[in-house]
């Protein structure tokens, strides 16, 4: 039917429900900016209210009476459907065959999911809260996950999407990166298309997933349409997980009001990995890449741990470099630790050529930066200020150099389950003490800037 006789319809028969409606009501919910009659095709009316709760109230009170004066008005019976906007714009993409004009090489790869995913403790909380977004959405809202690069933020991310989508097909799940959304807002700027129509396509999306927030920093104009469409999920209790390589209130360059929005939902930070869960990820590892259990020993597989262990993508970059040799010289019988220790000898000469310098300039600034002797840091004192700088230098020597426990235990006279603890303290502690974070960042430029 023309639109023109479809106006004329739906005039018609606003016309007789104000007629037994108390004009407030009218006013309230069948205003021209609440209420329209979309199209008669089909045998089907379709109508749309402005949001779910309008919908249901006009389905539930007035879906009888729009019927039978449908059907006085046309003397055709109609079935009348009564639907909000958002529910109708995704239908509409799924009925021509799932096009939208928007982030349209935006994809879930399907080999993120919570199964494959190795939960310990520097991730346990980031994991339940990604797993109970797809259970109870928007119960915590947004959830902003932030870590150092490498840690498993993008396989959460995409892990809730595909689990999201397994258990509701019919929804919309966006993934994309902050450069995405900057680079779609620009294109729908230079297309000069209607200002409503991007937040028209975020209104059909029930879960948006969005990588690496932080890069939002200084587009101005970006983040205004970015306020405008968090607002707009969030009113419609739809589930936002962010991410980031910092806290909210670390964040610079974005606005006031955005880190606000941030800070009030769920904020976690993923840690480093221990060494338990770091087997464990070597050991999911090797079970997708069907490697018999055992076929790789533990000694084995713990070097990597050991040495590798600065995040996880530096993990399994070196678990790829084993599998290619694994696969070249086909050893026989099982992996041991000095097939491996072979693969890596590269690797292992280097660093202990670098670690036997740099350690000694690390524990020499430090000790320098607290007005400390190089013996207080190396002797087995405990007072607070000689503690803190101690480990603090082995921080360093394991963010800087990369290096194994064992080697900067050496340095210390410290078995490498007391370094690795005094590390994660400083991990810890640093994220939520501005004061560390900076005397962190001027030993790093002192470091680097002797030779």
């Amino acid at each position: 039917m023309k639109d023109r006789q479809v106006d004329d319809i739906f005039q018609d028969l606003l016309s007789r429900i104000r007629e037994n409606t108390p004009q407030r009501l009218f006013d309230t919910m069948f205003s021209e900016d609440s209420f329209e009659l979309k199209s008669l095709e089909n045998q089907t009316a379709t109508f749309l209210a402005d949001s779910a709760s309008s919908a249901a109230i006009i389905k539930k009170s007035y879906l009888p009476t729009i019927s039978k004066l449908l059907e006085e008005i046309t003397s055709n019976h109609y079935e009348v459907e009564i639907l909000d906007r958002a529910s109708f714009l995704k239908r509409k993409a799924i009925v021509e065959g799932v096009h939208q004009s928007f982030f349209q090489n935006s994809r879930l790869l399907p080999q993120f999911t919570f199964d494959n995913f190795v939960s310990g403790e520097s991730n346990k909380s980031a994991y339940l809260a990604c797993m109970l977004s797809v259970t109870n959405p928007a119960m915590n809202n947004p959830i902003f996950l932030y870590s150092k690069s490498g840690l498993g933020k993008t396989h959460l991310l995409q892990a809730t999407g595909n689990d999201y989508l397994s258990k509701h097909p019919e929804s919309r799940v966006l993934y994309i990166t902050s450069e995405d959304f900057l680079s779609e807002f620009v294109r729908f700027i230079k297309g000069k298309k209607d200002s409503e129509s991007l937040k028209d396509f975020f209104r059909t999306v029930d879960l948006l997933l969005v990588d690496d927030i932080q890069f939002l920093a200084g587009k101005e104009d970006t983040q205004i349409m970015f306020f405008n469409v968090f607002n707009l999920l969030i009113a419609e209790q739809k589930q936002i997980i962010l991410t980031s390589d910092r806290s909210p209130s670390e964040l610079k360059g974005l606005q006031d009001r955005l880190v606000s929005r941030f800070s009030g939902g769920l904020s976690i930070h993923i840690t480093n990995p221990n060494k338990d869960t770091l087997m464990a990820i070597l050991k999911e590892k090797c079970k997708a890449n069907a490697i018999p259990a055992g076929m790789i020993e533990d000694k084995a597989l713990e070097y990597l741990a050991l040495n590798y262990s600065k995040n996880v993508r530096e993990l399994e970059g070196a678990f790829t470099k084993l599998l290619f040799s694994i696969t070249i010289e086909k050893p026989t019988g099982k992996v041991d630790l000095g097939f491996v220790r072979k693969v890596f000898d590269d690797d292992e000469e280097r660093r202990a050529k670098k670690g036997k310098v740099d350690i000694d300039k690390i524990i020499a600034v430090v000790a320098d930066y607290y007005s400390l002797t190089e013996g207080q840091l190396k002797s087995k004192v405990r007072t607070s200020q000689i503690a803190l700088a101690r480990q603090i230098a082995m921080y360093l020597a394991r963010d800087m150099l990369s290096l194994p426990y064992q080697v900067i235990g050496r340095s210390f006279s410290k078995d490498h389950t007391t370094v690795l603890s005094n590390i994660q303290k400083i991990e810890r502690n640093s994220a939520k003490d501005a004061g560390l974070r900076k005397a962190l960042d001027q030993l790093r430029d002192r470091i680097k800037g002797q030779d």
